[in-house]
């Protein structure tokens, strides 16, 4: 599971970095509610679970609540609070939280609650159907559609489209999108991505969607709705 972590004392963060790495979960941590904002709207892998101490050098980690909901909707969110009144607890989970464990805490009921967190069904975004601009494609079926007409694409302008369409305006550099749709198999100062964007774009001005796939030197590619 992919997990990030969010608690302002050193020790309790080192224990959790640890603690949870050593069960196999991939862990990414911070210990300001600023970072943490920075870490849920720009991570191109999505976290599964979200461990948020409630209170983060004295700000309301509540707060980014929303943010998370918006930038990594299939996330589990587990509060971990020393305010453990009832109306704290209401409030949490009022916001979004899907769990809330009053500290202290046992690591053996913290493991416990994350695989339960796990279990809960959620839509797997591998398979989710992906729409933008008149433009859509099916995971499922492996097909892409203007209109209900089929665009026939090679298989990594397809890989490379959904791709985009995962995260419509989120930029990827070459680096990132090799890894993707190449899996690094490829030379990084070769010009795959290029040529490959190219072709993708001169197919898709051919049809009429309003979707287009943008630029800019040395920063990367993204996609978006017109």
């Amino acid at each position: 599971m992919r997990i990030l972590v969010v608690e302002d004392e050193a020790r309790v963060l080192r224990f959790l970095e640890e603690s949870l790495r050593h069960e196999g979960h991939l862990v990414s941590a911070c210990r300001r509610l600023s970072e943490a904002k920075d870490l849920v709207a720009s991570s191109v892998e999505p976290f599964e679970a979200i461990l948020l101490d409630r209170m983060i050098h004295g700000e309301d980690s509540i707060t980014l609540l929303p943010l998370v909901r918006e930038h990594q909707p299939l996330a589990k969110i587990l509060v971990l609070s020393a305010l453990n009144s009832v109306d704290e607890k209401a409030r949490a989970l009022d916001a979004g939280a899907d769990d809330y464990l009053s500290k202290p805490f046992s690591l053996v009921e913290l493991t416990a609650r994350l695989r339960a967190l796990g279990r809960r069904s959620s839509p797997d975004p591998r398979t989710a159907k992906l729409e933008l601009g008149g433009l859509s494609l099916d995971p499922l079926a492996h097909v892409v559609e203007v209109a209900g007409r089929r665009i026939d694409l090679s298989q990594k302008e397809y890989l490379l489209l959904q791709t985009l369409l995962q995260r419509p305006g989120q930029v990827y550099n070459r680096f990132q999108l090799l890894d993707r749709v190449w899996n690094s198999q490829f030379d990084i100062e070769s010009n795959v991505v290029e040529v490959t964007v190219r072709n993708l774009r001169r197919k898709l001005e051919s049809e009429p969607c309003r979707v287009v796939i943008s630029s800019r030197r040395n920063v990367g590619y993204w996609i978006e709705g017109t």
